[in-house]
Formats: structure tokens, C-alpha cells, sequence
């Protein structure tokens, strides 16, 4: 406080911002304070429309096979956005960027996105072989599902640990151990 009166008076001179603050500033001003009823509203709201726009994506699977994947992704990769859009309610967009891109995290935030990318690139690129467009379609819509889930996995505590250790030891393995048996 005392700090801001000296600025208003010209005592001292306000820093200028970085760009990380002024991104922050202005996500901020773009999302006003929620109430918890609103979050959880606009969280349920975009689970919602993100299950509808999955299960539209499914509908359109003949369109896939038949050589016209862009109905598919788009509806798909549409349905993951919203489910990111729905987090943004719950902890807040600024709380939930700095979680995304915490360095524990970073990694799995950029695999989606990128993984995201590159499955509408394909679906939309026209440089691609018809007759090979289908099977990179469908390796893109699986590393986009495992990019995802590895992502979600980041935000439980000790969950990715887990999952290392039960892919690595196998599942017998790491139920030994849990149980303390050996």
C-alpha cells in the first residue's frame, strides 16, 4: 500500500511490466471473479458440449473411412478444447495457465497442444496421400487421447509416478508392493 502511495505522488517509478504480466493482466480482465456455483456451472456447461462435440466426432467415423477425415477432427479436437475450456473454470484462467506450464507439467501441456495441431494439420493438409491421410489420422486421434490422459494424469498428485511404475515393473509387480508382500 505504501509502495502504490509513493507511486501516486511520484516518489517512485513504476516498473514496467513483463510480457508474462501483462498476458496475465489481460486474461484477467477478460475473466471476471466467479462465484463457486458459476464456476461449477461453466465447468458442467463445457463437460457438456464437450461430450455432445466427442460424440459427434464418433458419428462422423464413415466420413473418416470414406477419405474425408475433417468433419471427424474438427469435432474431436473441438471436444478436447472444451474440456480445457472447462478447467479454466475451475481454478480460474490465470491459475490453471500457471499450473499448465509449471515446469511439472509443461511437457504434457505441450505434447497435447501439439499433438492437437498436428491431427487438424493432417486432416487438413492436402500434401498427404489419400491413401495414407486415414492411417496417420487415426495414430494423430490416439496420441491426442494418450497426450490427453497423460496431461489429466499431471494434475493428481503422485498419479504419473504411478502410472511410470506399473508400465515399467508391471502391474503384479507394483500390487507386490503396494501390499507389502514380496
Amino acid at each position: 500500500m505504501f509502495k502504490s502511495f509513493k507511486q501516486a505522488v511520484g516518489l517512485e517509478e513504476e516498473k514496467p511490466k513483463t510480457v508474462t504480466e501483462e498476458m496475465e493482466d489481460a486474461l484477467c480482465g477478460l475473466c471476471p471473479e466467479l462465484s463457486y456455483q458459476q464456476r461449477v456451472g461453466g465447468y458442467v456447461t463445457c463437460f457438456f458440449v464437450s461430450f455432445i462435440l466427442s460424440i459427434g466426432s464418433f458419428t462422423r467415423l464413415v466420413q473418416l473411412v470414406q477419405g474425408n477425415p475433417a468433419p471427424f477432427v474438427i469435432f474431436y479436437t473441438l471436444g478436447n478444447i472444451m474440456a480445457i475450456i472447462g478447467s479454466l473454470f475451475l481454478s480460474g484462467p490465470k491459475a490453471q495457465c500457471k499450473k499448465m506450464f509449471d515446469k511439472t507439467r509443461i511437457f504434457a501441456t505441450l505434447f497435447y497442444f501439439l499433438s492437437i495441431f498436428f491431427t487438424i494439420f493432417c486432416a487438413v493438409y492436402e500434401g498427404i496421400p489419400d491413401n495414407g491421410r486415414i492411417g496417420i489420422i487415426v495414430m494423430c486421434i490416439i496420441v491426442q487421447w494418450i497426450a490427453m490422459l497423460w496431461y489429466t494424469i499431471s494434475f493428481i498428485p503422485y498419479a504419473r509416478d504411478y502410472v511410470c511404475m506399473v508400465c515399467c515393473q508391471g502391474p503384479k509387480d507394483c500390487i507386490k508392493k503396494s501390499c507389502g508382500r514380496k
